[in-house]
């Protein structure tokens, strides 16, 4: 990411370069240009704002975009370890309402995590304020890595049934390889929920086999093996947002935050 001038508008921008090996074909880089026509199209409060993109030579896709000062949910993670429930509803309120605002529109994230939710400082009338806002809509399924053993891995959408998104925040069905719903970013937000309250995964990163079963089955870590005498009604919302039973699960973004809000009081 670099910051930028926009000569003919005379404004602050900035720059994301993506690499040549994942746009990796004449294929792809035109389906990230579909990709980045829509995001550019997408206008919300909480989604940063795509001015512009292209393909290099066929190849070198770039991103011009809003720029933003502040931190990741993962950057505050890091420094935190995890997020009071207040904090965390405020967070999610913001993130809640971009990925609502996606969905009316048929976009799918598939790559909702820490990473992607950027708390942006703002300043006005002398005071500080934060704006949350979730980056890569359309964009994210782009980026592959060549580590196939880690969890974390992300994978690249050339041809049916390979896996798109961060393994850690996957749903059933798309580990499984179905076709695109709005249940993936909805698991998804469940798992950055957890994250955020306990600074833990849901499901253990144990071997592989066992990870995915545990996700396949949704037998996710207790809160009470991270955190003192948390409330019933927590676990009560986890068990909603991890069922087996896609129905049994939130059915959008708004009733998550609904339901986050009862759990916690906030």
């Amino acid at each position: 990411m670099y910051e930028a001038t926009d000569r003919s508008l005379e404004r602050r921008v900035a720059a994301k370069l993506i690499r040549d090996d994942w746009v990796g074909s004449d294929e792809a880089a035109q389906r990230f240009q579909r990709e980045a026509r829509t995001a550019a199209g997408f206008a919300d409060p909480n989604v940063v704002t795509v001015h512009d993109f292209g393909v290099e030579a066929g190849r070198r896709a770039f991103l011009v975009m809003e720029p933003l000062k502040g931190a990741t949910l993962r950057d505050e993670l890091k420094l935190r370890t995890r997020l009071d429930p207040s904090r965390t509803v405020g967070i999610m309120r913001g993130v809640c309402a971009a990925v609502e605002a996606a969905h009316r529109r048929q976009l799918i994230h598939r790559d909702l995590k820490p990473e992607n939710i950027f708390l942006a400082r703002s300043q006005g009338a002398g005071t500080a304020g934060e704006t949350v806002k979730v980056l890569d809509f359309g964009i994210a399924k782009f980026l592959s890595s060549s580590d196939d053993a880690e969890i974390t891995r992300t994978g690249f959408d050339t041809h049916p049934g390979i896996l798109v998104g961060t393994v850690a925040y996957m749903s059933p069905e798309q580990l499984t390889g179905e076709s695109p719903a709005v249940s993936w970013d909805l698991w998804a937000l469940g798992v950055v929920v957890y994250e955020t309250l306990t600074g833990w995964l849901p499901f253990k990163p144990a071997p592989a086999d066992d990870w995915k079963l545990a996700v396949l089955s949704g037998r996710f870590t207790p809160l009470s093996e991270y955190l003192k005498d948390p409330p019933s009604r927590w676990q009560t919302f986890f068990a909603g947002c991890f069922a087996v039973n896609r129905e049994r699960r939130p059915r959008s973004a708004e009733k998550i935050l609904h339901d986050l809000k009862s759990a916690t009081g906030c």
